[in-house]
C-alpha cells in the first residue's frame, strides 16, 4: 500500500508543478491512451493562473483524475492513474481500491475534492518535515567537516589553519598565499576568515578549490 501512495503522491507534485510551466495541459502519450477522452474546458495556463497557490494547482491535478468530470474520483479512475504510473491492471485496481478506503473519510465510496486535498496537503507537510530533517542531517556533516579545518575551534578558518590541514593531506605545493587566495573566494563579509555559513554556502553550492 505504501508504495502506491508513494508513486501517487509523486506524480501529483510534478504534474502541479509543471502547471507553473506548462502553456497548456498535456498528458503522457500512455495517459493518452489509457485514460477516456475528456475536454479540458477552463484548465489553460494564462499569466494570472501562473500566481495560483499549488494548491490550486492541485486542484487542477484533481480534475485531471475525476474523467467523468463528477466531482469525484471513482477507484476505476485511480486505477487508470496507477496504470499509466507502471502498475498492471489487476495490480492497480486492487491499490485502488485500497487507496480509496483510506482517503474516503465520509465512506461514500469516492474520494471527493475537500479529501483528495486533505491528503496531498498533509502529505506536502510531511515532505517538508523531511526535507527539514534531511537539511538537518547535512548540516551536521558539514559541521563535522569545518571542525577539521577550525583547529583552534574559534568558529573561523584561517589561511593559515587551511594550509595546516591541505599540507597534512600531502598538498605540499600549496602555499599560505595560495590559501589565503581560497579564504577570500569564500570570503563574503571581507574579514579574511571563513565562518560556517561561508563554508556552508560554499559546500552546497559546489565550490572547490
Amino acid at each position: 500500500m505504501l508504495q502506491p501512495f508513494t508513486t501517487f503522491f509523486t506524480f501529483l507534485l510534478r504534474k502541479a508543478k509543471s502547471m507553473f510551466k506548462q502553456p497548456r495541459i498535456m498528458m503522457s502519450a500512455c495517459c493518452k491512451e489509457n485514460l477516456p477522452k475528456r475536454k479540458f474546458s477552463g484548465l489553460s495556463t494564462t499569466s494570472s493562473f501562473l500566481q495560483m497557490e499549488l494548491s490550486s494547482q492541485f486542484h487542477q491535478v484533481f480534475k485531471l483524475i475525476d474523467s467523468n468530470g463528477d466531482g469525484k474520483i471513482s477507484t476505476s479512475e485511480l486505477s487508470e492513474v496507477l496504470a499509466c504510473l507502471g502498475y498492471n491492471k489487476c495490480t492497480a485496481a486492487k491499490e485502488a481500491e485500497g487507496m480509496v478506503r483510506v482517503l474516503d473519510f465520509n465512506g461514500d465510496g469516492f474520494v471527493d475534492l475537500d479529501e483528495f486535498m486533505v491528503v496531498v496537503m498533509n502529505g506536502m507537510e510531511k515532505e517538508k518535515e523531511q526535507e527539514e530533517e534531511e537539511e538537518e542531517k547535512i548540516d551536521g556533516y558539514l559541521m563535522d567537516a569545518f571542525l577539521v579545518f577550525d583547529t583552534d575551534k574559534n568558529g573561523l578558518i584561517s589561511a593559515k589553519e587551511l594550509h595546516r590541514v591541505l599540507f597534512n593531506l600531502g598538498c605540499e605545493n600549496c602555499s599560505l598565499r595560495d590559501c589565503k587566495r581560497m579564504i577570500k573566494g569564500v570570503d563574503k563579509n571581507g574579514d579574511g576568515f571563513v565562518d560556517f555559513e561561508e563554508f556552508r554556502c560554499m559546500m552546497r553550492n559546489g565550490v572547490t578549490s
